[in-house]
């Protein structure tokens, strides 16, 4: 689900990640992921909500497969990423995005009462079998 929401956008480090480290983060009882599904239990979209900082929550993953896209089901999924980590008792509930993320990301984040705090420019070294195509033809 990870690398199907994140091929297009350059989602690559939890694909070289160790499996052990994968496992501590998957397995921690304050990491909390919520999978989007339609009628027939196809997966939609997800979200991975951290929330191991105690009241400063992250929003360290969200999105939506192509077949989730463009049905407002996204407000929805954000809708209940929010309600969650406020739930929850955290008192700020931060996200990143970046250029490479879907053009729709950061205005749907501000829809969403996030507000823009921080610019970092910033530069990876991502391994060759994890760019995307599209960035593959630049």
């Amino acid at each position: 689900l990870y690398a199907g929401v994140g091929q297009d956008y350059c989602w690559w480090m939890r694909r070289s990640m160790p499996d052990a480290e994968l496992a501590g983060i998957l397995h921690d009882p304050a990491v909390h992921f919520m999978v989007l599904r339609d009628g027939s239990g196809e997966p939609l979209g997800f979200y991975e909500l951290d929330l191991r900082q105690g009241g400063d929550a992250n929003l360290a993953y969200f999105g939506l497969l192509s077949q989730g896209m463009g049905r407002g089901l996204g407000r929805a999924l954000l809708d209940h990423a929010v309600a969650r980590a406020f739930g929850a008792g955290s008192w700020r509930l931060r996200v990143n995005t970046c250029t490479l993320d879907h053009p729709h990301a950061l205005p749907n984040y501000r829809r969403a009462g996030f507000e823009l705090r921080y610019v970092v420019p910033e530069s990876w070294d991502v391994p060759d079998e994890y760019v995307p195509q599209r960035l593959k033809r630049l």
